[in-house]
């Protein structure tokens, strides 16, 4: 899977299968961004650390598949499904915070939504941080809806495809 394709303000996207070879810039973006989430338990991983689990998570394709979207020099945001394609759990959406509200994440999620009905999916699945009403209004303007709390901090959203 490739594709390539133009965003708001001009930025052109490629949408490919991550490599375990792209695991740094994937722990370094996910680090980044997740000061915006708002999270009850803050990561508490350094970059070399958090890089080795994506490196592990990158090479066992049966249990996780990340799609990136990428440019000439660098990765402006991921998706990664967990298990099977079919069952639309999503376990992260990251953007580049500099790359926020570009379309992004739009366009992995209509990837997303593309690859699960392929798959004979008819769901997609996300926990969310409660307090992170970013993601929350952006899973309601893609028609998610609230199913449950879980954790106490997470909600847990989905989507009828």
């Amino acid at each position: 899977m490739s594709s390539s394709v133009t965003l708001k303000g001009g930025l052109n996207v490629k949408v490919r299968w991550a490599k375990v070879e792209d695991a740094a810039r994937i722990a370094r973006l996910e680090l980044n961004s997740s000061v915006y989430e708002n999270r009850s338990v803050p990561f508490n991983y350094t970059h070399p650390q958090f890089t080795k689990l994506w490196e592990q998570r990158l090479s066992q394709e049966n249990e996780y598949k990340t799609v990136i979207a990428t440019g000439p020099t660098r990765i402006y945001g991921f998706i990664t499904f967990k298990s099977r394609i079919e069952d639309g759990y999503i376990l992260a959406l990251y953007i580049d915070p500099l790359y926020m509200r570009h379309g992004i994440g739009t366009l992995l999620m209509k990837t997303a939504e593309q690859m699960v009905l392929m798959s004979g999916g008819k769901k997609l699945k996300v926990d969310v941080e409660m307090l992170n009403n970013g993601a929350m209004a952006f899973y309601r303007s893609l028609h998610f809806s609230k199913v449950s709390v879980k954790l106490e901090h997470l909600i847990e959203m989905e989507k009828e495809l």
